[in-house]
């Protein structure tokens, strides 16, 4: 295994966030209070990766860190007490790590270096960062109404995940198999919100990488 660094800190990124997906839809299809153990400790194995793997200053790094604890606790008080609020807390938590990673990444992929492959990479960690933040959202109104999405049924929002996130990433791509509908208005309007942001998303990275490319281009031959 190489040594992570700059040239290949999106990789293990990216394959913290697949395995994380993948756990999702393995406790899907077999759900039970051991797997739910299991998925909790795979996301906080995907923030220690994050952590690690984002080139940030150590004032953010403490901040993650601060995080993560934060999301371990909750999770400890959801074993021992039942309450809705702290499913609240874990979807919230989530949320923010989600937006927050994809945050701290956009500038290290749009505005600097050269393109290579670990940007190509942290371009596609980008795009999975933002179907996880839609599946949270569609999750945090799942809870709120059960009856928000045909074709999800909701147990606990681990079970739910995988389903969830699905539908995001079909939604993001605008694909649109119609096996999940939004059922009232609200939702509705995140799911257009989520096609309209993924459209623009696939315009917007390969331009700006193209951009990005050409400048570098340019600076090469302005130097010699």
């Amino acid at each position: 295994m190489q040594q992570l660094s700059y040239k290949n800190n999106f990789i293990y990124l990216f394959f913290a966030l697949l395995i994380f997906l993948f756990s999702a839809a393995i406790i899907a299809d077999f759900p039970n209070s051991l797997g739910e153990d299991f998925l909790t400790a795979v996301i906080l194995l995907m923030i220690l990766v994050s952590i690690k793997s984002l080139r940030i200053d150590k004032s953010w790094r403490w901040a993650l860190g601060i995080f993560g604890v934060s999301f371990l606790t909750v999770i400890i008080f959801v074993k021992f007490f039942v309450y809705s609020l702290f499913v609240y807390l874990i979807l919230s938590l989530l949320l923010v790590f989600f937006i927050g990673a994809f945050i701290l990444i956009v500038k290290q992929v749009l505005f600097e270096g050269d393109i290579d492959a670990n940007k190509i990479i942290g371009s596609l960690s980008l795009y999975i960062l933002l179907g996880l933040s839609w599946a949270v959202v569609y999750l945090f109104l799942l809870i709120i109404d059960p009856g928000t999405f045909s074709g999800i049924e909701v147990s606990n929002w681990q079970g739910a995940f995988s389903r969830v996130a699905y539908y995001s990433f079909v939604t993001l791509t605008t694909l649109g198999y119609g096996d999940i509908l939004p059922t009232n208005h609200i939702a509705e309007f995140f799911v257009y919100l989520e096609a309209v942001c993924g459209v623009f998303y696939m315009a917007i990275i390969v331009s700006s990488l193209i951009a990005l490319r050409l400048d570098i281009v340019q600076k090469e031959r302005e130097g010699k």
